[in-house]
């Protein structure tokens, strides 16, 4: 008998099982492609590399003969996916067609976590504003200025609330200017025991809200006293700088407050007081009306 290698592979499809056989003679070099036990293919002298490509039912498949360096020879059998058949193109729109369905199916997925958590966050928040105005207690407190670590994060700073034998401390991680002071909700910078109204549960003194466009009047008049020491130092200008607080804080309050202590800054390290806003602030107050 004349030598030969034999492979055998099973095609598994829709229809059924079909298999695939081939069978190469070492010396003459013929070599014979079966499916079903039926010759597809047939070839002379096949001593180098070669490919042969036929179809089962309609899909494309591929045998690869391979000689390797030291003269064995290797068979692989292949579904080729990259030749545009009607197959191919079927298969592919119907990939776009599942990873379509699954994006949709994992954005369906994530909407619906988000919207479990939003509803959460809601009713928690409509439950503490509930508290809060039900048994609401208004009181002043000072803000102390400290970088510190709570639970793994970074503060600037921070306020406690006590009431009776509770004590409970709100941390704070405010933005900086260039001076490195922490900039308060209210666009001014924050100072160590800066004052503001706090309103919090009396039932639970977790359930707060500091209020910082809310200062005491204490706070005000130190606010101003800041403002003119950074307005001009002489003395001359005092009933100028004192009447120009009065207007800003009237029409524009703190936040004109914010625009005049930020009126030299550009816009790139301030973006909600800096130099154009000042600008626009003092064409809508008619500072003009302050007399020298």
């Amino acid at each position: 008998m004349p030598k030969a290698n034999n492979r055998n592979w099973t095609y598994v499809s829709h229809q059924g099982n079909h298999l695939v056989e081939i069978k190469h003679f070492l010396e003459s070099g013929n070599l014979a492609i079966f499916c079903d036990k039926q010759i597809i293919i047939t070839d002379f002298e096949v001593f180098d590399d070669a490919e042969y490509s036929f179809f089962i039912e309609q899909e494309l498949c591929r045998i690869v003969v391979k000689k390797t360096n030291i003269g064995e020879w290797a068979y692989k059998f292949e579904i080729v996916e990259d030749i545009d058949t009607p197959l191919n193109r079927f298969r592919k729109k119907r990939s776009r067609k599942y990873f379509v369905q699954s994006v949709l199916a994992i954005l369906g997925v994530a909407l619906l976590l988000v919207g479990l958590v939003a509803s959460g966050y809601w009713m928690n928040q409509y439950y503490i504003n509930k508290d809060i105005r039900e048994n609401g207690i208004v009181k002043a407190v000072k803000v102390k200025v400290k970088p510190h670590i709570y639970e793994h994060k970074f503060y600037n700073a921070y306020y406690v609330i006590k009431y009776r034998n509770r004590q409970h401390a709100e941390h704070l991680g405010l933005d900086i200017d260039r001076d490195l002071k922490p900039i308060s909700p209210n666009g001014l910078p924050l100072e160590n025991d800066d004052e503001f109204l706090l309103t919090f549960s009396s039932k639970n003194i977790r359930h707060c809200r500091m209020d910082f466009k809310t200062p005491t009047e204490k706070q005000v008049n130190t606010y101003r006293s800041r403002l003119l020491q950074r307005l001009d130092t002489d003395s001359l200008n005092a009933q100028y700088n004192n009447c120009l607080l009065d207007i800003v804080y009237t029409k524009k309050g703190l936040s004109g407050w914010a625009n005049l202590y930020y009126q030299n800054i550009p816009r790139k390290e301030n973006k909600k007081h800096n130099n154009d806003t000042y600008r626009r602030m003092m064409q809508d107050v008619g500072g003009e009306k302050c007399k020298m």
